[in-house]
Order: C-alpha cells, then sequence, then structure tokens
C-alpha cells in the first residue's frame, strides 16, 4: 500500500506521470507496483416513479394548508382588529355628537347691538 491509495485517480495517474518523467529507469517497475484501477462508472439515476411524484404532491398540499390556516389567522385577526378601531371611533364619534345644543354664534351676532364703529371706515 503506497502513500498515493487514498488520492483520487487523476491525482495517482498525474503523480505517476511526474515520477516516470523524472526519473526513466523506475518508470516500469513504479507501473508495476502501483497499478491504475479502472474508473468506475456513475452510477445511472433513474426517473422518479409515479409514487415518488405523488409523495412530493402529498408534501406540498400539506405546506400549501399549513400556509393556508396560518394566513387565515391572520386575516382573522386583522378584522377583530379593524373591527375594534370601528368601534372606537364610533363611540368617540357619540360622545362628541352627543352635546346638547350645536355651538354657533350666529344668533348670538345677530341679537347683539350694534358696535360703535363705524364700518365706512374701513
Amino acid at each position: 500500500m503506497s502513500n498515493f491509495d487514498n488520492l483520487p485517480p487523476e491525482m495517482q495517474q498525474r503523480i505517476q506521470n511526474m515520477i516516470a518523467t523524472a526519473n526513466p529507469n523506475n518508470a516500469a517497475q513504479q507501473e508495476q507496483v502501483a497499478p491504475q484501477p479502472a474508473p468506475q462508472p456513475a452510477a445511472p439515476t433513474k426517473p422518479p416513479s409515479l409514487m415518488d411524484h405523488t409523495i412530493a404532491a402529498r408534501h406540498e398540499i400539506a405546506a400549501a394548508r399549513q400556509e393556508i390556516a396560518a394566513l387565515q389567522s391572520q386575516l382573522q385577526a386583522m378584522a377583530q382588529v379593524t373591527d375594534a378601531v370601528g368601534n372606537a371611533v364610533g363611540q368617540l364619534y357619540a360622545t362628541f355628537h352627543e352635546q346638547s345644543q350645536p355651538t354657533t354664534y350666529s344668533s348670538e351676532f345677530q341679537a347683539a347691538p350694534p358696535s360703535p364703529v363705524d364700518d365706512s371706515d374701513y
């Protein structure tokens, strides 16, 4: 077992090529000691089956239902806040609208005697 066994095959090949070019007498001996492993083909990936699609769809549906439930609770909270604000505004309006007599100064102005100031001076 050499120190190169833990390296990837490409790296082992490059190192052996460097050693072979540096020492031509030792090249044949190195090739006999460390034979090159055959590159393994990549494992083919199988396409997803119908069951895989069904399981993925169920997960997406469950996530969508959770999101809808969260949005419904947010919508209900917003409706409660809107209702409370509307009630508060109605109470404030009723409080100020309950004045016994509106305050208008025009009737008092008409009943007052004429002022001693002559308006023609202006």
